[in-house]
């Protein structure tokens, strides 16, 4: 039996120990004012706020709107251990504002078990699974000398990644091309799918792939361009892989290329590639470690022989059938599969629009006299039950994401 003088004893000393874990976090408040400049609602907006200038770590955070918790991550996109964004996505009305309060904390007060709504995932392959979507090798990050088959050591050949919308792979060579992964409903299919649906999940209602790129840029691939064609990314003394963070609110996948000889330079580039939850869109944003001022890149859309749309001023998209698995697809007679694409490069970032690639269009880009450029890229299929149905209504809805990305919610934080 516990005396009374013990557990009053116990009670005191739980309360001091719990106090003095509260008083060892250090804190701080941000109110953060965000207002919608279009008359438009908007879904799923991303907000990036920006941790450097806090003077503590960041290793736990809360962010409220209108009395409610909203989902957030925090991300440490260097590796030095320091976390250097906090993000979460909210819905803005037509022409709304909204006033958030975000609280940080230099240790962790609880965990935040939100719903996961992007994923992304690498593996390496292995010779005793015989289930094509059974491989359980995963990995953080790969890096190897150029002509080291890394390509064929990673299940789905790079790293993968997906919204509830939609889902890309990043091929681990010289094209460094997006494949594109359709789905019938919204949902996270990757992590059991693993990029190869197998037959009892197709009739489930899994997506599949839907887009044979070849040698093309695909879908918003960033590629060279040397004067006269875009050239592949290469040669390099090494190319990497990266997953800087998997979900809840978004996925980061970084690219590397090291030692990248171009138009008579030899540079180092680095992407991060970041899709969010609810969008169908992914950002694209490339570093090179030396200003480049000479050196000039290329991204666009296959060109799918049926209908295209440019406002040659950094909007491209097209729309048409393919076979997501080339020839051999033809042959068995399998139906094509419609696709929509789009790329969208900010006007500072453009330099031309070459019209001399017939399986292609494009956009030659250069970094604006610094180190950096930055584009979007986004499609739909039919096999979505809730996309788009005809290039009438894939192109509306280009022109709508390209005034969006023109006019973004502005952030203000106090």
């Amino acid at each position: 039996m516990i005396k009374k003088s013990n557990i009053v004893r116990l009670l005191c000393l739980a309360v001091f120990t719990a106090g003095a874990i509260e008083a060892a976090a250090d804190t701080k408040t941000l109110t953060v004012t965000l207002k919608n400049p279009l008359n438009v609602r908007r879904a799923d907006v991303p907000v990036v706020l920006q941790l450097k200038d806090v003077p503590f770590n960041v290793k736990d955070a809360v962010v409220r709107c209108e009395g409610r918790e909203v989902a957030s991550q925090i991300d440490d996109l260097d590796r030095d251990l320091h976390n250097d964004e906090l993000a979460f996505v909210i819905d803005m009305d037509a022409k709304g504002k909204k006033v958030v309060t975000v609280d940080l904390y230099s240790e962790k007060q609880a965990d935040r078990n939100y719903p996961r709504r992007t994923y992304g995932d690498m593996i390496m392959r292995d010779n005793k699974t015989k289930v094509k979507n059974g491989f359980r090798s995963y990995v953080h990050s790969v890096s190897a000398p150029e002509g080291v088959d890394v390509f064929h050591l990673l299940h789905h050949h790079g790293a993968d990644f997906e919204s509830e919308l939609v889902a890309y792979r990043v091929y681990f060579d010289e094209r460094q091309t997006f494949d594109l992964y359709g789905k019938y409903k919204k949902q996270l299919e990757l992590e059991t799918s693993q990029f190869y649906p197998d037959d009892k999940q197709l009739a489930d209602g899994y997506g599949d792939d839907v887009l044979w790129a070849g040698k093309t840029v695909g879908l918003g691939a960033l590629r060279g361009w040397d004067g006269e064609k875009p050239t592949m990314v290469s040669p390099v003394l090494s190319r990497g892989q990266r997953m800087v963070a998997s979900g809840p609110v978004r996925t980061i996948v970084e690219l590397t290329d090291e030692g990248w000889q171009l138009s008579g330079e030899t540079f180092n580039m680095r992407q991060n590639v970041i899709i969010y939850a609810g969008h169908r869109d992914c950002e694209v944003h490339a570093w090179v470690d030396t200003p480049a001022k000479e050196v000039k890149f290329a991204t666009g859309v296959i060109n799918l022989n049926d209908k295209m749309y440019s406002d040659h001023r950094g909007l491209v998209g097209d729309w048409g059938g393919n076979w997501p698995n080339g020839a051999k697809d033809s042959i068995a007679g399998k139906p094509k599969i419609v696709v929509g694409l789009a790329v969208n490069v900010p006007e500072k970032y453009v330099d031309s629009e070459p019209t001399t690639e017939k399986d292609q269009y494009l956009y030659v880009m250069h970094t604006a006299g610094g180190n950096y450029l930055t584009y979007n890229m986004a499609f739909t299929c039919d096999k979505e039950t809730f996309g788009y149905k005809d290039a009438k209504e894939w192109f509306a809805w280009m022109k709508q994401w390209k005034k969006e990305l023109d006019n973004p919610v502005t952030v203000t934080i106090e």
